[in-house]
């Protein structure tokens, strides 16, 4: 009996010391485990800028359609696809002969209203007042009595043998004279009586010869515009003009583009536009002028935005303009580039990959730091944003500083870790 009880004591004895042992190494081994993360260290990068990439087409600053809105034969044409040409240059001319005869007959008809308005004026000039044409009706009159008495009288005597027949032929002679120059003031107040007639008349003739002026004046103006000339200096990119058809405003006969100062157009979405400013310096390159970084330069930003379709949905977009010199004729409009603006520029920058950076719920965004095989959590501010680095701002963040890739919400602040490169091995 002793001996069964003396054995129970040792069992539990030993089963104790098995349940401590296992207990022990538990908290050894609890105690001696280690989160493994991979680090990076922080680098200073010289000459660090923020690009924002895009793409758009190379077109000319300037183009213009050459129409004619004159219906006439074409009589010449004097370029052809490809040459270049100066402001005022002629590149065609039509077939006016209609036209310069409508010409002369307008100036024909304009001088023969001229000619008819100056008659009336002299009418109404000759007219008179009204108190003076009485005035020498009224003398006319007493004239032609006098003269009248006078004859009847010499026609008396010249019957009594009293006075020579050429007295008598002088009296009658005076007598018609005074008689004519009564019928002519008769019909002067008669005619005055018509003035304002006369004046209407005048009016009216004035506008008519307004109206052949200004006739005369469009149809010179046509003749001068059926020599069609070049709005601009630059190159003729396509003629649809042809000698023996019609020219027409329905399609340009002539698309003239200033080849030497392009621009692409781009649309920057509303979140990038802030950092778009005018004067701003952009690399532009592309398929068609491999080995060529040209530069350009940010020369329009839109007032207003404009929703745009894309592949995902749609985006609102700012239309940015950039100026691109071509001096020697190098590049095409139509060519597809790709566009690089600097949006900011730093001499020397601490940088970090961006996936070093973990953004806390209340928007706080932190790195982790490992020291002594220990995380510290450390605030930080954005910079400068590359394409795959971005400059890390911190008083506690210096070169070389291990810091922490891709954390989670598991990693905080004192957290023993072990480094571990690509291969897994401990450090």
């Amino acid at each position: 009996m002793k001996k069964k009880a003396i054995f129970i004591v040792i069992a539990v004895i030993l089963g104790a010391g098995v349940i401590a042992a296992g207990v022990l190494k538990a908290m050894n081994t609890e105690k001696g485990a280690s989160t493994y993360v991979t680090v990076v260290e922080v680098e200073v990068e010289n000459d660090f800028d923020s690009t924002l990439i895009t793409e758009g087409t190379l077109k000319s600053k300037e183009q213009r359609n050459v129409v004619s809105n004159l219906p006439y034969m074409i009589q010449e044409v004097l370029f052809k696809e490809g040459d270049k040409v100066s402001e005022g240059d002629v590149l065609l001319k039509l077939d006016v002969k209609d036209l310069e005869y409508k010409i002369e007959t307008a100036e024909l008809s304009l001088e023969m209203e001229r000619q008819r308005l100056k008659n009336l004026e002299k009418q109404l000039n000759e007219s008179g007042s009204t108190l003076e044409l009485e005035k020498n009706l009224d003398n006319a009159k007493l004239t032609y009595e006098n003269a009248q008495a006078k004859y009847e009288s010499s026609k008396t005597l010249y019957d009594a043998g009293a006075i020579s027949k050429t007295v008598l032929d002088a009296d009658e002679a005076n007598m018609i004279t005074a008689k004519n120059n009564l019928e002519l003031a008769e019909k002067r107040i008669e005619d005055s009586n018509n003035k304002d007639d006369l004046e209407s008349n005048i009016d009216i003739q004035r506008k008519n010869v307004e109206i052949q002026e200004i006739s005369l004046k469009s149809q010179k103006e046509s003749l001068e515009q059926s020599v069609i000339k070049s709005p601009i200096a630059g190159t003729i990119v396509q003629v649809n003009a042809r000698a023996g058809i019609p020219a027409t405003a329905a399609a340009p006969l002539f698309i003239i583009e200033d080849t030497d100062s392009l621009e692409i157009e781009v649309g920057i979405g509303e979140y990038d536009i802030s950092e778009i400013q005018l004067g701003q310096k952009v690399k532009v390159t592309g398929e068609a002028f491999k080995g060529k970084e040209i530069d350009g330069t940010v020369s329009f930003i839109a007032p207003s935005a404009t929703i745009v379709p894309t592949g995902t949905g749609k985006e609102t977009q700012v239309t940015v303009k950039i100026d691109i010199p071509n001096a020697d004729n190098y590049l095409k409009p139509g060519f597809t580039a790709n566009v690089a603006i600097n949006t900011a520029h730093k001499k020397e920058a601490l940088v970090l990959p961006y996936e070093t950076v973990y953004e806390k719920k209340d928007g706080t965004k932190v790195v982790f730091k490992v020291e002594d095989n220990k995380l510290k959590e450390v605030p930080i501010s954005i910079g400068i944003q590359g394409d795959l680095k971005q400059e890390v701002i911190s008083s506690d963040i210096k070169l070389g500083d291990k810091i922490v890739t891709n954390p989670t919400e598991k990693l905080h602040d004192g957290l023993e870790v072990s480094i571990s490169n690509s291969t897994g091995e401990q450090k």
